[in-house]
């Protein structure tokens, strides 16, 4: 897609510029866009697989589901979050549990950026909002524990639990459009890639069977490798 995007005239890509920027600036705010520059962004980071990982490709132990197996199989080819997601059809949400799950298992090594780190966590579940908030320098931590006093003394004195997005906008932490932008791509990193639909430029049809051969002849490698572990397991 990107490669279809790059033959584009350099007059239509100033349109596409422009039509993306209006829409993320009305839904985000400046400090939240500086903070998710490329070099922050999870879908582009490049996952590199560490020794152990390699051994664990290697002498299988048969202990690790086939989703982890297809994750690092795709980091030894140096293949970007964005990559692996769409290759394996997965969401973003599942990408991030794998991903998680091999940081901690310490079969690939963590990002350098917080930002990023603090992303895969917050979408693989393992920290909610505020913790994230923090995570990617949104937040201080005494902030986020002031906003915890004062949603449990709201909880208290009204009998019922508001919700701590709304209390850190209250208390002039965080904007509003910043929560409503975090909260919704948590809940769009739940939808796998739908594909490319219609508007193709001329000989783009092409272009993606040609893509999605490649990316069905990469998925094939991957279950003969899987099957050459597996067998390999038995043997042992």
């Amino acid at each position: 897609m990107m490669q279809q995007l790059g033959t584009l005239p350099l007059w239509v890509k100033q349109v596409i510029y422009a039509q993306f920027r209006h829409e993320l600036e009305a839904t985000l705010s400046k400090a939240t866009l500086e903070a998710f520059g490329p070099e922050h962004t999870l879908q582009l980071w490049i996952p590199e697989i560490t020794r152990q990982g390699v051994q664990e490709l290697e002498k299988p132990t048969g202990q690790l589901e086939q989703g982890m197996l297809r994750l690092l199989h795709l980091t030894r080819f140096h293949k970007n979050v964005l990559s692996i997601t769409i290759m394996n059809n997965w969401s973003l949400e599942q990408s991030s549990i794998f991903i998680s799950q091999a940081i901690e298992k310490e079969f690939i090594s963590p990002p350098m950026s917080m930002v990023i780190a603090g992303t895969v966590d917050y979408l693989a579940g393992r920290t909610r909002l505020g913790e994230y908030l923090v995570q990617i320098n949104r937040l201080t931590i005494e902030q986020l524990d002031q906003a915890l006093r004062t949603q449990r003394a709201i909880a208290e004195a009204m009998g019922e639990r508001t919700g701590i997005a709304n209390v850190l906008i209250n208390l002039g932490y965080i904007k509003k459009e910043d929560s409503e932008a975090i909260l919704f791509l948590k809940e769009e990193s739940k939808k796998p890639f739908p594909g490319i639909q219609g508007g193709l430029p001329a000989g783009g049809n092409e272009a993606l069977v040609r893509l999605q051969g490649q990316l069905q002849q990469a998925m094939n490698r991957i279950k003969e490798l899987e099957t050459a572990n597996y067998q390999l397991q038995k043997k042992v």
